[in-house]
């Protein structure tokens, strides 16, 4: 976490057990991973540059790297809660080198010129899982990382801790009204989940996921999203994730009868930012097309030539669509 070398106080992260057990629900085998029952004072010094904190979420250790920006106003930051991908968060998947990998730290960088806290969500590592890949890919395994209904738990956590944040003197380190998240790939599609509005699903919607002809429900450990913030996120980033979610929110986006079967909408705007090659991009512009006949506060940048994974690769569309993100995310967090 960095600090003005001018300032002094303490930061106090008041998110304590019985808030966040709150976001706590079952699970069959959460007694193999270490619980977290409290995070206490964390005093910040003039040589400080970052932080790792961990939260509880259903019973887990999630860590959340945060980032405060030097050279700025010191008080009533906005910030930005960033959701990793398949590859998790952590250089080289270290999480005990306390590196982020180097998409993250551009991120960071990013953030911090722009005096924007950043809040980087390791949701794998405290639940035994390196990286999205092989059967942490296909259900049932996937169901322990889901980007539908467990890494949206994570996010929402994260919001509290950020809305929570105060230095000593009482002083709120982040505008609880501006904060926005931004994700990539499988935390893209976590993004998304966490802005669903539950508002407007249906009461006898049932919340299933299914893959090769096979149905996973309550029983499989599939969890409906959680209510709506009283205070939500101003809006998020989607970087070229899937929008599919093993059927989670109803038909396929790209099939008939999607108008009255998908649950899918936003309670806060989207930002998608969408690669032409790349073969989840055809379910989601199908999506789009979706929330934009229901009229879903969404927008659109399509990157011709750009492939999955392209925020990280050194092409002109990555630059464009950081930009895009930066300008984006300074309006909804009212910082224009």
């Amino acid at each position: 976490m960095r600090q003005n070398p001018n300032t002094s106080r303490k930061l106090n992260l008041l998110i304590f057990f019985g808030i966040l057990i709150f976001f706590s629900s079952c699970s069959n085998d959460r007694d193999a991973f270490p619980l977290v029952t409290e995070v206490g004072e964390i005093e910040v010094t003039a040589t400080t540059t970052d932080t790792i904190v961990n939260i509880l979420v259903d019973n887990m250790k999630v860590p959340v790297y945060l980032s405060i920006p030097t050279d700025c106003n010191h008080e009533n930051h906005p910030a930005v809660v960033v959701m990793h991908g398949s590859y998790g968060l952590w250089y080289q998947n270290t999480p005990d080198s306390k590196v982020m990998s180097g998409q993250f730290t551009e991120w960071q960088n990013i953030l911090a010129e722009n005096c924007i806290v950043g809040a980087f969500v390791d949701s794998y590592t405290g639940r035994g899982v390196t990286k999205r890949t092989g059967v942490w890919r296909e259900l049932p395994d996937n169901i322990r990382i889901s980007a539908q209904f467990v890494r949206p738990r994570d996010a929402n956590a994260t919001l509290t801790l950020l809305q929570n944040l105060k230095y000593k003197d009482g002083t709120p380190v982040v505008r609880k009204k501006d904060i926005a998240l931004l994700g990539f790939s499988d935390g893209a599609t976590a993004v998304a989940s966490t802005l669903i509005d539950t508002d407007k699903i249906p009461k006898d919607f049932e919340w299933t996921q299914s893959e090769d002809g096979k149905t996973y429900d309550a029983s499989d450990g599939i969890l409906p999203p959680l209510p709506k913030p009283e205070v939500g996120f101003a809006g998020g980033v989607f970087y070229y994730g899937g929008s599919v979610g093993y059927n989670y929110w109803g038909k396929h986006p790209c099939g008939l009868e999607v108008l009255e079967e998908n649950v899918f909408y936003p309670y806060a705007p989207m930002l998608y930012q969408i690669p032409s090659n790349d073969n989840l991009t055809e379910n989601t512009l199908c999506l789009i097309d979706v929330l934009t006949d229901k009229g879903a506060p969404v927008e659109m940048a399509y990157y011709e030539g750009a492939s999955h994974g392209f925020d990280f690769d050194d092409i002109p569309e990555s630059e464009q669509a950081r930009e895009h993100t930066i300008n984006w995310l300074k309006n909804i967090l009212n910082m224009n």
